[in-house]
């Protein structure tokens, strides 16, 4: 089997197996959100009740299963593939298909999973070009339009930037800059080694730079509390999720791929030969530095960019 059957057998595989239901359905769809084949960690004890909640308001309402993920939207500008999405988006996309497609077997409202695109914040906090946040957006929405028709009927994917929220750039810099000017006067969350990490990890910067990352820091929490982000995705109706476990945060850490937890923006998709089979994997930029690969040319109608001509295959 080569690389590009294995990912059209993946996408034709979403659709084919049925299940039926087992117990009420508020208690089914309950346990096919939090099964351990998909889940990669455990979920704090005050999340259990607002993934009921939500379920539950949803089924009343007549309401697809609304489901968010928070990511920041672009490619780490450490890798080759960047300012793109790769494979690494798409494997995502097909993991969570697989988990949640049960649901709109025996929902006919179904599932409705978006993405919640970070994207205005990170030219001023990353140091990205808006011109490559802009090209990371496009080839995502087309992604996106690229799974759909693998998808059931009542299964959609959504694509939201919290840019795209806000009726103008200068809309979301008077937001940004009034939180900014409210954590001056009432102080910041304490800097931690991971916030150092992210910022060194994350932001495009000349290494003969220094990075202000008290001011990094700031910005980051001011655009955590800007008007239209968590207003718009922490409501009682919608579960979110996550790659890993976020301190004491209301999400479900779900991984990004069966065998993976990076997130797909800071890592790149690849393929492990498993006997006739593949097994996906999101490689970080220190595994990708470490591995052995080679790579298998990729020809599928409608994905077009760049990133979806090869693939790597680790050997």
């Amino acid at each position: 089997m080569t690389a590009q059957e294995y990912i059209e057998q993946r996408l034709k595989g979403i659709k084919d197996k049925k299940v039926k239901q087992e117990g009420n359905l508020a208690g089914f769809i309950y346990d096919t959100i939090m099964s351990k084949k998909f889940r990669k960690y455990s979920v704090n004890p005050e999340t259990y009740p607002k993934i009921r909640e939500a379920i539950e308001l949803n089924i009343k309402n007549n309401e697809p299963i609304k489901i968010v993920i928070p990511f920041g939207s672009y490619k780490l500008w450490k890798f080759d593939e960047s300012p793109e999405p790769d494979w690494a988006e798409l494997f995502a996309m097909i993991y969570y298909a697989y988990w949640l497609k049960p649901i709109t077997d025996i929902y006919k409202e179904g599932v409705w999973f978006d993405f919640c695109g970070d994207d205005a914040i990170l030219e001023l906090m990353n140091s990205i070009p808006e011109e490559d946040t802009n090209k990371y957006k496009k080839v995502f929405r087309d992604l996106i339009k690229f799974i759909q028709p693998y998808l059931p009927e009542n299964f959609k994917f959504t694509f939201s930037p919290v840019g795209e929220r806000y009726s103008s750039k200068e809309e979301f810099m008077a937001d940004l800059n009034d939180q900014i000017n409210r954590l001056k006067q009432n102080g910041t969350t304490q800097l931690t080694e991971k916030d150092i990490r992210r910022i060194q990890e994350n932001i495009k910067t000349n290494k003969k730079e220094e990075i202000n990352l008290e001011e990094n820091h700031l910005i980051h929490d001011a655009y955590m509390s800007i008007s239209k982000r968590r207003s718009y995705h922490q409501t009682s109706d919608r579960i979110s999720i996550s790659a890993t476990p976020f301190g004491k945060r209301t999400s479900i850490p779900i991984g990004t791929t069966k065998t993976s937890v990076v997130q797909f923006q800071v890592g790149t998709g690849v393929l492990k030969k498993n006997g006739d089979n593949f097994i996906e994997y999101i490689y970080s930029p220190q595994q990708i530095e470490t591995a052995k690969f080679v790579k298998e040319n990729i020809n599928m109608k409608g994905l077009d960019s760049k990133n979806f001509k090869t693939i790597r295959i680790i050997v």
